[in-house]
């Protein structure tokens, strides 16, 4: 029994390294920023707003953008560390707006697009995913979302509760297209 289990810790251990080196590696398409901002996320209720154009090349594509946060490397990596353990939610919101009327886009953290036939209990809650690193950057998922036509856009980020290890960590929001894939 403790043979099957190492052999299966050893699995996880090489298919978490696999992701990390897939998500560190560099793209022949690297990520097209639409739009950034910074957000303090240590207290609870911090929120900002971005608007960003999505064009018909981004929609003729078929491909997901993403809503991410990038911050520089903690010391021993204690802050990215907590957030492969951990689950750190934050609200979540992208509207289309034309003629001043908005219409929400449907976003999936990565627990949803890995799992999208499981029913999530608030749409509007993304989980913070630790996507990759780099020597000096943190790389981390909000969520992804499909946009249905070009046009102007909104996306909302609020801090749900109080994160202490974010304190004086310089996080910056960003809109764009989605990590390298691996396509």
């Amino acid at each position: 029994m403790k043979r099957r289990t190492l052999k299966v810790l050893a699995l996880a251990a090489l298919a978490i390294g696999v992701m990390f080196q897939a998500g560190c590696s560099n793209s022949s398409r690297p990520s097209e920023v639409l739009a950034s901002t910074p957000l303090a996320m240590d207290k609870a209720g911090a929120s900002v707003s971005v608007d960003f154009n999505v064009t018909q090349a981004h929609v003729a594509t078929g491909r997901r953008l993403m809503v991410a946060l990038n911050f520089p490397l903690t010391d021993g990596r204690k802050l990215e560390n907590t957030l492969l353990q951990n689950d750190t939610p934050v609200f979540i919101e992208v509207d289309y707006v034309h003629d001043g009327l908005s219409t929400p886009v449907l976003t999936q953290d990565n627990e949803a697009l890995l799992h999208p036939s499981e029913k999530r209990t608030d749409d509007h809650l993304a989980r913070l995913n630790l996507y990759g690193t780099d020597a000096e950057t943190a790389f981390v998922l909000i969520a992804g979302f499909l946009p249905p036509k070009p046009g102007r856009y909104t996306v909302t980020i609020k801090t749900v509760r109080d994160e202490p290890l974010f304190a004086g960590i310089a996080t910056t929001v960003k809109v764009a297209t989605f990590y390298n894939t691996g396509e």
